[in-house]
């Protein structure tokens, strides 16, 4: 009873992923794609199921592919579980980093006009919800699912707020933004943070757009929003920190602060001179004020020189800027400072590993992640990634009554593993329409939507009660209220037994008739129904990473075995799986 209790107290949507592609040509892939294999005879044969070792069927190996790719990805159907099973991981990642990434403001571009009524989206709105509609079309298509997962990642890191004006009536930012976040996934640090610096989504939501140097006569002073931000959530974080992660102490005991009031103030100087990045721009207007406000908002920000500020500016531990330099050169110059301070290779690793595989990292894994941070090495993410997912602790955890690895799985994540683990098709025009109001209502999570630059949860964030008492935190418990525990619980509901699958249901006065316009194929998992035991360790695979415990094995097999009908069988084993603690809990 107690396990139920917390059940509906614990719920938030998670799921595996559903991409279609050709694969790096290897054996044993389970594909057969320009592969021959040749006979000791001489004859040749396709590659289609002539290699020992596909498909997987090893439950062990099943259940470990499939944890894997919960960290890795917004989840999997059980064919791609299967061949991550037969691939191994390092060629999986492999893969990965090599497919191509698309485009979600292409997307908008060219499905805007069926939803928003504008007869020419490269120079009209598109709405905020097009880009929702838009990064569920490829999130739910695209093979790309690792890139997939890591822009969701770093536009929790880099934070804009979608209720701002710039991007409530001009959606095209978004997915501008988004896809800036997606291209630097796998580059490096430096590079990712300077085109954040640079974007004009940043740009107008920390205010350092249209930014001008001092001018004590008319009482002009550079903002400091940017400056603070950019140390306090990209860089360095609060505290000096060890290579493990853990806060360094002074003489007295006390952490050590990394930057002062005075240190932001030297840093906003930098910050000046940015604006509108077309060629014809005026610095100081305001993009709504131009014709070209779409352009404008895609457009990379761009140095005004007469408005930076060319003193001499006082960084880090030391660090001086010389008077006379160009924008730009300040603005480089600074981006290499604050990405190879010893800070920031700790505290973004230890953002990352938080993000994708649990909550409490040791110091030596942090500290191995960190090793390898090296920010202006090209590609350098890539390692950094791989080292988080392929790291000892991530791969070979086991349970012990000290046990603290993991984490709560994010509303977004257990949304989206449902979807793709069963291969819900789009509507006619190809396209997963959905505003996403009712979701983020229900689980307080949506992408780019988060309340604050602080993100939807600090990351830092301990809940009272035992996860507190031994001093560790649980960031996604954040957004865990009482009204969001039941809205999970409504969410699986919806997906499951009403079968209503990304439609805003909440906006209707009574459900739609027919329940949704789009469709989800379970083939393979309806001919398990006869037998709930059989059922119920399928669903652990492809939902719950093996990861369903015994007794709620048990529960769920009693309440399936009650009913007749197989697609109440069906619906009943995923609407408890998705509802239970077992799986809330990515371990």
């Amino acid at each position: 009873m107690e396990k139920w209790i917390f059940i509906l107290c614990s719920c938030f949507l998670q799921l595996p992923l559903t991409a279609q592609f050709q694969h790096l040509d290897f054996m044993g892939a389970g594909h057969d794609h320009q592969i021959t294999v040749t006979t000791s005879s001489a004859s040749t044969a396709t590659g289609q199921k002539t290699v020992d070792g596909f498909p997987i069927e090893n439950q062990d190996q099943l259940k470990d592919a499939s944890r894997f790719l919960a960290q890795a990805t917004f989840g999997a159907d059980m064919a791609t579980i299967r061949m991550t099973a037969a691939m191994g991981y390092e060629a999986w990642l492999d893969e990965q980093f090599s497919l191509p990434q698309p485009s979600i403001l292409q997307e908008m571009m060219i499905h805007g006009p069926l939803y928003d009524e504008v007869e020419d989206p490269a120079s009209d709105f598109l709405a905020k919800t097009m880009f929702r509609t838009s990064w569920l079309t490829h999130n739910l298509t695209s093979p790309d699912l690792l890139r997939q997962r890591m822009a969701f990642i770093w536009s929790q890191i880099m934070v804009i707020n979608d209720k701002s004006d710039f991007f409530e009536d001009v959606g095209q930012t978004l997915g501008n933004y988004y896809d800036m976040l997606g291209g630097n996934a796998f580059e490096n640090y430096q590079k990712l943070l300077t085109d954040v610096t640079l974007s004009p989504a940043m740009g107008s939501f920390l205010s350092h757009y249209n930014n001008p140097k001092a001018d004590p006569s008319q009482n002009i002073h550079p903002d400091e929003n940017y400056a603070r931000e950019i140390m306090q959530l990209f860089s360095i974080g609060l505290w000096e920190l060890n290579q493990n992660g853990t806060r360094k102490y002074d003489a007295n005991g006390q952490f050590i602060p990394t930057y002062t009031n005075a240190d932001i103030k030297e840093f906003a100087q930098v910050f000046t001179g940015l604006g509108d990045g077309l060629s014809d721009g005026v610095f100081g207007i305001h993009p709504f004020e131009s014709e070209k406000v779409y352009q404008i908002m895609v457009t990379p920000m761009k140095m005004y020189e007469d408005q930076h500020d060319t003193s001499e500016k006082h960084l880090l531990n030391g660090v001086v800027l010389p008077a006379g330099q160009s924008g730009m050169e300040d603005i480089n110059q600074t981006m290499a400072h604050l990405v190879n301070h010893p800070n920031t290779a700790p505290f973004i690793s230890k953002s990352l590993i938080r993000f994708m595989t649990t909550s409490n990292p040791s110091g030596s894994y942090v500290s191995d992640v960190a090793a390898v941070f090296n920010p202006s090495e090209p590609n350098n993410l890539q390692e950094v990634v791989r080292a988080i997912l392929l790291h000892p602790e991530a791969r070979e955890c086991n349970i012990s009554e000290t046990y603290t690895f993991g984490k709560l799985r994010e509303p977004m994540v257990r949304y989206m593993n449902f979807l793709k683990a069963f291969q819900l098709q789009p509507n006619d025009s190809g396209d997963f329409l959905s505003e996403m109001f009712c979701l983020e209502t229900n689980t307080g999570q949506v992408p780019l939507a988060a309340p604050s630059v602080f993100n939807y949860f600090l990351p830092e964030y301990t809940p009272q009660g035992p996860i507190g008492q031994n001093y560790m935190v649980a960031p996604e418990f954040q957004i865990l209220n009482s009204t969001n525990a039941i809205g999970v619980v409504n969410e699986a509901d919806l997906r499951t037994v009403k079968r209503t699958y990304i439609e805003d249901i909440c906006l209707f006065e009574e459900e739609p008739d027919g329940g949704s316009e789009y469709e989800m194929y379970y083939p393979e998992v309806m001919s398990l129904t006869s037998d709930p035991t059989a059922l119920i360790d399928y669903l652990d695979i492809l939902l719950a990473n093996g990861l369903l415990e015994s007794d709620t094995k048990a529960i769920i097999n009693d309440a399936v075995s009650q009913l007749n009908d197989a697609d109440e069988r069906l619906q009943m084993a995923l609407y408890l799986i998705l509802i239970s603690p077992d799986y809330a809990i990515l371990k």
